[in-house]
């Protein structure tokens, strides 16, 4: 009887240690599972993905550092487009997405740019902008790398980080600042020979058309197409980044108010593709390049 009794004890005595030492396992796995919780956690900081990158890309035939989207598009300016308002909408921005921001803040480069990154809103949305230039892709570049529409309508051009060396546009009038140089000087090959010409602010060659006078413009219309007038934005009189022999001014033309070198309107070429290219000079015999020593 005692023995049994004894056996009883021990028995309970084993369940009671069996008991502890489950409650004791159970315990010791809480810890574990506040780890993996606290693991699968979201960092409160991050760092926000670029907007911009850089990338070196065949444009016109020669290798060059571009600027492109996250997804390694080309991006693109257009000439019409101001710092405060962009020319191209609607079914112009369907062929030409504008680059839009949809973060907060300021838009972020993946490299180091030597212009500034800012947001305009406009017609499009939040469009980035580089040192005043809206941005774009181009619907007809299908792959990363491809800058098919450099030069089209001789106004769309690849934007690069050197864009900044050119102009920089700002939205808002500085209270005091010397204006940006519409005209610039440049050596360039003309014809096979090796030239200053003047170009305007992006290195476009520059061209005067023989049937203009110093008061009248003879190129309007289509032909404005083809060649498109260099116009004055500004007031005052329009600037050169190196002095000049002869005298710029503006004439108020029926293409708008163009500028004139020793009283001869200034064109561009839609045929130049990039700047230094001349392949306008001597066409139709009436075209030709504008260079410092220009007559009036």
């Amino acid at each position: 009887m005692f023995f049994r009794r004894f056996f009883l004890l021990a028995s309970s005595l084993l369940v009671v240690m069996l008991i502890a030492a489950c409650g004791s396992s159970t315990t010791s796995s809480n810890p574990s599972a506040g780890t993996s919780a606290t693991a699968t956690t979201a960092p409160t900081t991050s760092t926000p993905p670029s907007a911009i990158k850089t990338a070196t890309a065949t444009v016109k035939g020669q290798s060059e550092t571009i600027l492109t989207n996250a997804q390694g598009q080309t991006l693109y300016y257009f000439t019409p487009d101001t710092a405060a308002k962009v020319a191209c909408t609607g079914g112009c921005a369907q062929t030409w997405p504008p680059l839009l921001f949809t973060g907060s803040g300021t838009p972020t480069s993946a490299t180091t740019l030597p212009g500034m990154l800012s947001v305009l809103s406009d017609a499009n949305g939040s469009q980035v902008e580089y040192s005043g230039y809206p941005l774009y892709t181009y619907s007809g570049d299908t792959a990363p790398g491809q800058t098919t529409g450099a030069g089209l309508f001789g106004k769309w051009f690849v934007a690069t980080p050197a864009l900044a060396a050119d102009v920089i546009r700002t939205s808002t009038a500085p209270t005091t600042s010397t204006p940006p140089s519409a005209i610039k000087t440049a050596t360039a090959t003309v014809k096979g020979q090796s030239e200053t010409i003047l170009t305007n602010a992006q290195g476009q060659t520059l061209y005067y058309f023989t049937p203009d006078t110093a008061t009248k413009v003879a190129c309007t219309g289509s032909c404005a197409q083809a060649w498109p007038p260099l116009l004055f934005t500004g007031s005052g009189t329009p600037l050169s980044d190196a002095p000049l022999t002869g005298a710029l001014s503006a004439l108020n033309s029926a293409n708008g108010n163009q500028i004139t070198y020793n009283g001869h309107p200034l064109y561009t070429y839609s045929g130049d593709t990039a700047p230094g290219q001349t392949t306008g000079a001597g066409l139709f015999g009436k075209w030709f390049v504008c260079t410092p020593s220009l007559p009036s």
